[in-house]
């Protein structure tokens, strides 16, 4: 892979393209988009040029969204940037700024694709991995050699799995799966502040070599054990998400099939403040911003990034997340939405201590980024194409008020709560609420709100409770019933005969709860 682009002030909007040996690119009606995106990524037709007949052909940069619901953001990333590579099955990327350090890439996402469910499988891969020579050789990193081969594909037969009776997609996810049994996590991070040198060999550089801190013998065990294939295969360990990228790439190109690697980020840096707030008013659509946002949370304050692999298979380039083939950008436990900004074919291309890792490990902030990650985004907004068939969601209350509260078992609880606490046996209150004119507005305001309560009574613990947002009761009268669950913890905290506040969090910004002044919730003896 060719070496980092020359500084370069200022670009026009650059559309690129994938090398032509990376994916089939079958295009019936020749509007420069394939049919494999036609009809899962863009939605559009792949027999006709233009598929709404307006005159614009469906390959042009903003009419491809018109059938699709989309996200686009403009990051910049630190280097290591690879723009040939970035144009994939999930996402379009043109470049819009260079600097020494960072780039600034225009990235329009697709979470709705269905690329996972067209991943087919090809019973003579052989053939077309033989003309992928650059994703099957072996490297400084995914050092692979003859023994190794001959040891791994004994190790596999001996297992039930035998390379040269399954197809490429069947290999994959066995051999992924039986690779990540093997080999045990080693906690370690040399991936980053290791370099390689013209002969391939990992060395630390020397303005590194203070923070590391470590003999030439404990760094060569690591490297055995973290950044060099060979040696995790040999040692049964594997380190970071990096490393087990590494790790696999190895593996998997000794077995014939054509591996690389690829580098994510989140959508937004969890720590900065205004790109969360960003996220927040950026992304209308409701469940994909609850999503997105509930994952970011857990990685706040951290720095974040994720790295894994690509494999060649029935044709495509398809993602590879340890041992799950087809991983996709919306996934709810990784990161809600993932940015693709680099590709390497082998961990040394990536050159980590001359960018990311001299600034993680030194701690050097004061840079366009601002906070911990080497990323920032710098605008962010999704879009619902004219023709599309994700639509925004309906209107949602933005208020609701909670205006009684009583416990499930109390004589004062209607019938039909006390007879469901009792028939369950669940404890805690039924909170009343009104300004829901039907169930569906009332279940709507539930999924955009923040369902966290605190019961407060001064002198006496605060009782972390919530809203269960799955057990309402709508009644015809206008008014509704929520639960809300006691834990252990908190129902034995209770003090009976205390009167409680009843606090609501209200951190989201699109739907809040109000709480009659006077509420108090007493548990009688």
């Amino acid at each position: 892979m060719r070496a980092t682009c020359p500084v370069i002030a200022f670009l026009l909007p650059v559309l690129f393209c994938l090398p032509a040996m990376a994916q089939a690119a079958k295009d019936r009606d020749r509007d420069r988009v394939s049919d494999f995106h036609e009809v899962h990524k863009y939605r559009t037709d792949p027999t006709k040029a233009d598929t709404d007949g307006d005159g614009v052909p469906d390959g042009e940069w903003r009419e491809r969204r018109e059938y699709q619901y989309t996200v686009r953001v403009v990051v910049q990333v630190m280097r290591p940037v690879t723009p040939d590579y970035l144009n994939d099955d999930y996402q379009d990327v043109r470049v819009l700024d260079e600097t020494a350090d960072h780039v600034e890439l225009e990235v329009v996402l697709y979470p709705f694709n269905t690329v996972a469910e067209a991943i087919g499988e090809d019973a003579k891969w052989q053939k077309a991995a033989r003309k992928l020579g650059e994703w099957t050789r072996s490297g400084p990193a995914a050092n692979w050699n003859s023994k190794m081969r001959r040891e791994l594909w004994t190790a596999l037969v001996a297992d039930g799995i035998v390379p040269g009776k399954l197809s490429d997609k069947q290999l994959v996810e066995r051999a992924s799966k039986w690779l990540c049994q093997r080999a045990k996590y080693n906690d370690s991070f040399t991936t980053f502040v290791t370099a390689f040198d013209k002969r391939g060999r990992p060395f630390i550089p020397s303005d590194l070599e203070a923070v590391v801190a470590k003999s030439p013998e404990e760094l060569e065990r690591q490297w055995q054990r973290d950044i060099l294939a060979r040696g995790m295969f040999e040692q049964k360990v594997r380190g970071s998400c990096s490393s087990s990228a590494t790790y696999l790439n190895g593996c998997l190109r000794a077995l014939g099939i054509p591996t690389r690697i690829v580098l994510c980020v989140p959508i937004v840096d969890s720590n900065d403040p205004t790109e969360l707030k960003m996220l927040r008013r950026g992304l209308k659509h409701r469940a994909l911003r609850r999503d997105t946002v509930a994952a970011i949370e857990k990685i706040k304050d951290s720095w974040a990034s994720h790295t894994f692999n690509e494999v060649f298979v029935d044709g495509r380039w398809r993602r590879l997340n340890y041992d799950r083939l087809g991983q996709d950008i919306r996934d709810p436990g990784m990161f809600g939405l993932m940015i693709h900004v680099a590709t390497f074919s082998d961990w040394s291309e990536a050159n980590m201590p001359a960018t990311i890792g001299k600034r993680q490990t030194l701690r050097r902030y004061d840079d366009v980024f601002g906070y911990a990650n080497p990323y920032s985004t710098i605008a962010l907004r999704d879009e619902f194409g004219v023709h599309s068939e994700v639509k925004p969601d309906a209107p949602i209350l933005t208020e609701m008020e909670v205006t009684d509260a009583v416990f499930c078992d109390s004589p004062d609880a209607p019938d039909f709560v006390r007879e469901w606490a009792a028939k369950k046996g669940h404890f805690g209150l039924a909170a009343r609420v009104e300004g829901a004119s039907n169930n569906q507005d009332l279940g709507r305001f539930m999924d955009a709100s923040d369902q966290r309560v605190f019961l407060v009574a001064d002198g006496h613990p605060t009782l972390g409770v919530g809203f269960e947002k799955l057990v309402r009761w709508y009644r015809p009268e206008g008014h509704a019933y929520v639960f809300v669950p006691f834990g252990g913890a908190d129902r034995r905290d209770l003090v009976t005969g205390v009167p409680y506040r009843f606090v609501t969090r209200n951190q989201g910004e699109e739907a809040h709860w109000q709480v009659r002044d006077d509420l108090r919730v007493i548990r009688k003896p």
